[in-house]
């Protein structure tokens, strides 16, 4: 398959292909053709945020509609509780036994 390129114009041609931009060559690493999986991490990389927000919202509203607002409040604010708790062991490098003694008030004996 012979590949046509006119430099006026910086566009490329392949025979009975549709023709690709320069730009959208060099955007893609120099790489032509590359699959979907490629095309969608490379999205998912530029648009972390946006992924997880709609990840996030399309797991708490399937959640609603399978298990009820009430559940899916609860579940969620214990997942809350566990990351704010895993964060505050991780920023301080202290065992979780340490941790449960310092917060939780002593006990009688």
């Amino acid at each position: 398959m012979a590949v046509f390129h006119r430099p006026d114009d910086d566009i490329e041609h392949e025979d009975h292909g549709p023709a690709v931009s320069a730009e959208r060559v060099e955007r893609s690493g120099g790489r032509r053709g590359d699959g979907w999986l490629e095309t969608f991490l490379g999205y998912a990389g530029r648009n972390r945020g946006r992924l997880l927000g709609v990840t996030i919202g399309l797991l708490f509203g399937l959640s609603v509609k399978w298990l009820g607002l009430l559940w899916t409040v609860f579940i969620s604010a214990c997942a809350v509780a566990g990351y704010l708790i895993g964060k505050k062991l991780d920023e301080n490098q202290e065992g979780l036994l340490e941790f449960l003694d310092r917060v939780l008030p002593p006990g009688r004996d």
